[in-house]
């Protein structure tokens, strides 16, 4: 028996970003099976940086060609500019999309108790990445950042993930997923599973595929 993939999930492409995977993100979305609905689970075009690059202009036409044959559904993150996205097409936006009974997806912007916090803390940084564009240099990669703060980082990562869970509890939900902290991970917390599909600006890229009988993340 031939088990179909019914929704294929991805996060955090940061378009408008040079650490962005565009070939591989190319490639993956052409590569989707027939009848695949695309998830975009937020942070698609990254409004942090002030031109969006030639290669990344071609990703977001591919995306409005496909969802003339393919469900396409972008869930706002907190980094969205969609007034680039010249080609809207079919893509439905959404803040929270569903499959059926089984899984609730979200950015996990709106689920941050400490993003305005951690906004204050990264004005600094933002001043800096903001000048080494203006000077035509390569930015700083905001995760691998964050990464060398190891346990603020994973301190981060778990109060999203416990207020994620929390939010699927409170919609009767038994699995949630969300991106916004570019970490790809898969947990069982409190009897609901949590799981993040990490960014693709960073190795490996991740995705979750849902079929009739499973949900798993997958690295590319």
């Amino acid at each position: 028996m031939r088990i179909s993939v019914s929704a294929v999930v991805i996060s955090d492409l940061h378009l408008e970003s040079v650490h962005t995977l565009s070939e591989q993100i190319a490639l993956f979305i052409e590569s989707l099976p027939d009848k695949c609905d695309l998830i975009l689970n937020g942070d698609i075009i990254d409004s942090s940086y002030p031109n969006l690059p030639r290669e990344n202009l071609q990703i977001l036409e591919l995306i409005g060609q496909e969802s003339f044959r393919r469900n396409i559904v972008w869930i706002r993150g907190n980094h969205d500019d969609c007034a680039l996205l010249r080609n809207r097409g079919k893509i439905h936006f959404k803040r929270i999309h569903t499959i059926a009974n089984r899984l609730l997806i979200t950015h996990g912007n709106e689920l941050d108790k400490t993003k305005a916090r951690i906004q204050q803390l990264l004005r600094p940084f933002k001043l800096i990445q903001f000048i080494l564009v203006k000077s035509g240099l390569k930015p700083v990669n905001v995760a691998q950042f964050a990464s060398r703060f190891e346990l603020f980082y994973r301190l981060y990562r778990k109060k999203l993930m416990l207020d994620a869970v929390k939010f699927a509890k409170e919609k009767g939900f038994g699995a949630i997923t969300c991106g916004h902290t570019h970490h790809p991970e898969d947990r069982n917390i409190q009897g609901v599973r949590y799981i993040n599909t990490g960014a693709w600006t960073e190795y490996p890229p991740h995705y979750l595929l849902v079929n009739d009988s499973e949900i798993r993340l997958k690295s590319v």
